[in-house]
């Protein structure tokens, strides 16, 4: 299983940004029977982007065949896009370490994707599908 962590720094050790689109880089995590096996840190290509950060980031996601991606919220663009790919969400506190995270989401112990509202509003909630925007 791969699972993509918004990081500040990256690393095992590194805490989840709570921002997924204009996260500076993701940790990717590669599980195999209940343990991490593999570990890397790379740039997020939608970071310093003036507009479709969240769509490039959840598209660079699906591109490096990520199951479940974690992160502090979603936007409403990146939300849609990730859950049209089919791949799973989940929340995580500032607190966690991307280690505990992903021990705490295997142990399913974190569920669901808090959302946040795009610009031309949105809607916040737990896994209540992605912000209607206007445009």
């Amino acid at each position: 299983m791969r699972i993509i962590v918004s990081t500040i720094n990256g690393g095992i050790d590194d805490r989840v940004n709570q921002a997924f689109g204009r996260t500076p880089t993701f940790t990717i995590v590669d599980v195999e029977n209940e343990e991490i096996v593999d570990v890397q840190v790379v740039q997020n290509p939608g970071y310093s982007q003036p507009r479709g950060a969240g769509v490039t980031a959840a598209q660079f996601c699906i591109d490096q065949g990520a199951e479940v991606v974690i992160a502090g919220h979603f936007g409403p663009n990146s939300y849609g896009v990730l859950q049209t790919a089919g791949i799973r969400m989940v929340s995580a506190p500032p607190t966690m370490t991307v280690r505990e995270a992903v021990e705490a989401f295997l142990r399913g112990e974190l569920q669901g994707a808090v959302t946040s509202p795009g610009r031309h509003g949105g809607s916040h909630g737990r896994g209540m599908g992605r912000g209607m925007g206007g445009r």
